[in-house]
């Protein structure tokens, strides 16, 4: 008679299963729950920063409008600069032209809610006027009639954001 013979199991480990320890589980959510939080917290900054750099940059728009074209119109200008006190004249000029008449150049100011102004363009000679800023400070301006020169101090106000800049700009040929 042929024995039987019985084989004991033995443990060996199993190749065939595959799958996470528990360990690895863990440390997988605790990264991912990390990378989660960072990334909230960059959403969450951007989104308290954005209306304060939309404020800013309508304020920088603002003064460097100004800039733009009062130090645009100096140069151009052959005649004498007045200086006004803002309410509502804040400068005029002469700008001579190849053919009469010569164009006057009048900005002037006109009141906004909260005390601000806007600052409108008015070439009187060809009627056009036009709105160069808003939210504006009452701007403030010295002008040095022997070398030409007009120095501008220009602030903006747009949310509680407060942009300032001093700009200077001199006359392509100083009035003597």
């Amino acid at each position: 008679m042929n024995a039987l013979y019985l084989k004991r199991p033995t443990m060996r480990p199993r190749t065939r299963e595959r799958g996470f320890t528990l360990i690895e589980l863990v440390v997988v959510i605790g990264i991912a729950a990390f990378v989660v939080s960072a990334a909230s917290m960059a959403v969450i900054t951007m989104m308290r920063l954005s209306p304060q750099s939309s404020n800013w940059a309508i304020a920088l728009r603002q003064v460097q409008d100004t800039g733009y074209w009062i130090s645009r119109d100096v140069e151009m200008s052959g005649g004498d600069i007045t200086i006004g006190d803002a309410n509502p004249t804040f400068l005029t000029m002469v700008q001579p032209q190849s053919t009469p008449p010569n164009w006057t150049i009048v900005y002037e100011t006109e009141a906004m809610d909260g005390g601000l102004k806007r600052l409108i363009r008015n070439n009187q000679t060809l009627a056009q006027r036009n709105i160069v800023a808003e939210y504006l400070s009452p701007p403030t301006a010295a002008y040095d009639a022997q070398t030409g020169r007009l120095t501008m101090t220009i602030a903006a106000n747009s949310g509680g954001t407060v942009v300032t800049k001093t700009y200077q700009a001199t006359q392509r040929v100083p009035t003597q």
